[in-house]
């Protein structure tokens, strides 16, 4: 009774503790969500329709588009954490706030600096580029400032719970998994692929729409090109989380080389976007500089990955994660319980375990 008491007490603790970081982190982004959609609510009603013929008037509703994928993503991704007790996808997730609250930050200058050129902006007829007598930069200014303020302590705010949940993950993957240490690390690496391929498809597609809509902005053949990557790296998500759950090898090699050649237009992009040409000489640089050296960064971190995953093929993981397999760890106590020579084993069994779990 005192084993069956324990097991059901820790699984109510790791329960709330998770249930209470993610009440946590959402308060955090609900503001920021909240006043961004202000923000671009108040904009569409500042401007008037003939502002869009320059592309300075894409930067607000850019900048808010992003801050609220972003944030969403995150909203999702936090979920999934404590739903599957990834603790690679926590750090990784707090790395990703970072990211995120540097962007935020660099948001502020460049709807300011927008705000100013619209505000004093006019087309050939001498109709203005928007309605002066709205005082909406007094409006979006303090919404701003708050939504840097809140991004950054939710950036600490995510650290510290990776902190604190990082053990209680640790626990959850060695007895549900396996307490085969070889077995734990395989699954580690399958998790970890995944969370940098889901990192890198939301960088990429942030860079794209932002590169998309704001510096090539309709010039064709490129635009077209460069939006036609947003449904074919979703694709190749989806492709590769089949594949690598699968074991499909002639699948993996497809979804490596489409790594590759993500890496090769990331690089091209920055080498454009530092050069001395045309599309270098852009609004919102700074965020595109941003999202495609981090996209660059997770993409070959998925590609390394990706490879240890393919040499893990045929080890015993794919029963696993198919839900054939089943760890070592017994479930049942009631045997346990009307045997004292069992508890015995079992007690002296957990001892190994917990040393054995020290060491990992």
């Amino acid at each position: 009774m005192g084993l069956c008491w324990h097991n059901s007490c820790s699984g109510y603790h790791h329960h709330f503790s998770a249930n209470v970081s993610l009440r946590i982190f959402f308060f955090f982004l609900a503001k920021p969500t909240h006043d961004t959609r202000v923000i671009l609510l108040e904009y569409l009603d500042w401007v008037n329709p003939v502002v869009y013929q320059v592309p300075v008037s894409y930067v607000t509703p850019v900048a808010s588009a992003v801050s609220i994928i972003s944030f969403g993503f995150q909203a999702v991704l936090s979920v999934d954490s404590c739903r599957i007790k990834n603790k690679v996808q926590l750090w990784t997730q707090g790395i990703l706030n970072i990211c995120f609250s540097i962007a935020t930050g660099m948001e502020y200058f460049q709807v300011n600096d927008a705000t100013e050129r619209v505000s004093r902006g006019y087309d050939m007829y001498k109709k203005p580029f928007a309605d002066n007598s709205m005082p909406y930069w007094e409006i979006a200014r303090p919404m701003l400032i708050s939504c840097v303020a809140v991004s950054s302590a939710c950036s600490l705010c995510m650290c510290a719970l990776a902190y604190y949940l990082h053990m209680e993950f640790s626990w959850s993957l060695y007895e549900h998994i396996s307490p085969d240490l070889r077995m734990t690390a395989r699954h580690v690496k399958y998790l970890a692929y995944l969370v940098f391929l889901k990192v890198s498809l939301l960088l990429i597609n942030l860079f794209l729409i932002t590169y998309g809509l704001v510096d090539v902005h309709y010039r064709e053949p490129e635009f077209g090109l460069t939006m036609t990557i947003i449904p074919v790296s979703i694709i190749h998500a989806i492709l590769a989380a089949t594949c690598i759950k699968k074991e499909y090898m002639p699948g993996m090699v497809v979804v490596i080389m489409f790594h590759i050649a993500a890496i090769v237009y990331l690089v091209t992009r920055l080498i454009v976007l530092t050069g001395d040409g045309l599309l270098a000489s852009t609004l919102m640089k700074e965020e595109m500089l941003l999202f495609a050296t981090f996209a660059l960064v997770f993409t070959m971190i998925s590609i390394v990955f990706a490879v240890l995953c393919v040499f893990n093929f045929g080890k015993g993981l794919k029963p696993l994660l198919q839900g054939q397999g089943t760890n070592n760890i017994p479930t049942s106590t009631s045997a346990l319980e009307l045997n004292p020579r069992h508890l015995s084993i079992r007690t002296m069994d957990s001892e190994r375990m917990s040393k054995r779990f020290d060491i990992d």
